[in-house]
């Protein structure tokens, strides 16, 4: 009977923490940092995945240019600069590290990694990545993931996709507020086929990504670019 109850009651306790987040933190986070303004407005690379399942807009303010802001910005990934995320997290994971050896997210502009090209991989992991969609230099970078799902193997943006499915675009849009200051806006967008394990394999990672990844980045972002001009 003690144990029946104390079930009860770790049951109670989940649907409430349940509740809450989805009633008070969930549409929070899907919106970190971003106006009502920033999570209508149309962003390139929004036509990528024109009917998302799941995703979100997040934004932050930088005290510097944006010509400052980019070069961080750019150099951005897996062996590349690092994610400026949760280093520690990455290490566990086994997906940490930069170009420099360093265990987690670089520290200084990399001059090598700042020509970065349509059809360029910018990987999250080991064989796993992005495709530069679209680049405008200090403006937009524009990543895109298809993956057919069925054979976990990518698409090309000219496949048609296939039953299983995973479409999936990540917008950086860096917009001058002053010659001091710009405002970075990043949105996710992903589209998968239906079915109880697509929407788990997507959508938990794009909770995750809102809620704990996504907004380190930002902030660490930040502290670089606004560091490298005082």
């Amino acid at each position: 009977m003690e144990i029946l109850k104390i079930g009860i009651g770790i049951g109670i306790a989940v649907g409430v923490a349940g509740s809450v987040y989805a009633v008070a933190i969930r549409p929070w986070q899907l919106r970190r940092g971003a106006t009502d303004a920033e999570v209508r407005r149309s962003l390139p690379g929004d036509d990528l995945v024109p009917d998302p399942k799941c995703g979100y807009t997040q934004a932050i303010t930088i005290r510097a240019s944006v010509s400052e802001v980019w070069p961080w910005l750019v150099q951005i990934g897996y062996k590349r600069a690092g994610w400026y995320s949760h280093d520690f997290l990455h290490r566990l994971m086994g997906i940490a590290g930069s170009v420099d050896d360093e265990p987690g997210s670089a520290k200084r502009i990399i001059p090598e990694l700042q020509d970065l090209k349509v059809g360029d991989v910018v990987e999250i992991a080991p064989g796993m990545g992005y495709v530069v969609a679209g680049i405008e230099p200090e403006q937009a970078l524009i990543l895109q993931s298809r993956v057919d799902t069925g054979k976990w193997e990518s698409l090309s943006s000219s496949d048609p996709l296939p039953e299983k499915y995973l479409s999936s675009s990540w917008v950086w849009f860096l917009e001058e507020i002053d010659e001091k200051t710009t405002r970075l806006i990043v949105r996710v967008r992903s589209d998968y086929n239906p079915g109880l394990l697509s929407t788990l394999s997507t959508g938990i990672p794009n909770e995750l990504g809102s809620l704990v990844m996504q907004p380190k980045t930002l902030r660490v972002l930040k502290q670089r670019a606004e560091m490298s001009v005082r």
